[in-house]
């Protein structure tokens, strides 16, 4: 699909679209860091009593 095709900028904001929909899903590395931690200071005091 070359840059003259008129469906070729449709498609290209399609793709960027895609792009950004995933980004906003995840959640932010500092929050996964956290819950990771909590969970396993959860855990130790669960095993150790």
């Amino acid at each position: 699909m070359g840059c003259c095709n008129p469906n070729y900028r449709k498609a290209v904001n399609d793709s960027e679209q895609k792009i950004n929909a995933k980004g906003k899903d995840t959640l932010p590395k500092g929050i996964k860091l956290l819950i990771v931690v909590v969970l396993v200071i959860t855990l130790t005091i669960i095993i150790t009593t």
